[in-house]
């Protein structure tokens, strides 16, 4: 049968209580109004979250190849060593490790998601609200893992350039982070509410439309039109 009535009220306070992608994707199966779970959706739910995991454990390898690869050249290059190199090749290093361990969180994850999809919903649920901070883990790891690597980079890259030339190369890298960091919450940790505005329907982009939407993530607005369906009710 592919709806499932949701008779535990702890379980419903569960669905609809929690923000991360996790608690999306579970709610994205739940009829909160007829209190039914399809699922077929959480079938499909747990196909994303196992390639999202996959890509993931995917990422973790192939940057601590990258970082083990920077290791092993600082030696047979035989680099001068200076108080900044030993810096960025401790946190090429470190990174490695981070690596490693995040690659170990997403294999746990991918282990615990394929040996309990069989079980009943309200198992499922239940061990995804105990665990799903270990499981979130792998994202923060990632990120901690990428400043790793593009961290040591900037310092070697003085090793390799003229000062000039390496001082662009760290100004750029950093506007692109902040960049990054940006896109990063405007799109996976706001959350996702709408209203159309000109430019949108104009299909207009303009440096204004940009600082318009980052004040609007920072401040919000009070009456958004177009919402996800976890947020609704609030």
């Amino acid at each position: 049968m592919s709806l499932i009535k949701i008779e535990d009220e702890d379980i419903h306070k569960l669905l609809v209580s929690g923000r991360s992608y996790f608690d999306i994707l579970l709610y994205n199966c739940y009829d909160e109004e007829k209190k039914m779970l399809d699922k077929e959706k959480l079938n499909t739910a747990f196909d994303d979250l196992l390639d999202n995991y996959g890509d993931l454990l995917n990422m973790g390898i192939l940057l601590s190849g990258f970082q083990f690869v920077g290791i092993i050249l600082e030696k047979n290059l035989s680099l001068t060593e200076s108080y900044e190199m030993s810096i960025a090749y401790f946190l090429l290093s470190l990174g490695f490790l981070i690596s490693m361990f995040g690659v170990l969180i997403c294999f746990i994850t991918l282990e615990y998601l394929r040996s309990c999809r069989d079980e009943t919903v309200e198992f499922i649920i239940v061990g995804i609200q105990k665990y799903k901070w270990i499981f979130k883990s792998a994202d923060l790891i990632l990120y901690s893992d990428c400043i790793m690597f593009v961290v040591p980079m900037n310092l070697l890259i003085h090793n390799s350039l003229s000062l000039q030339l390496s001082i662009v190369y760290n100004i750029i890298c950093g506007f692109l982070f902040m960049i990054g960091i940006f896109i990063h919450y405007m799109i996976i940790v706001a959350k996702q509410n709408y209203n159309l505005t000109e430019d949108d329907l104009n299909n207009s982009y303009n440096i204004y439309n940009i600082f318009n939407t980052f004040n609007s993530l920072l401040c919000g607005e009070e009456n958004y039109v177009y919402k996800r369906r976890i947020y609704k009710n609030n």
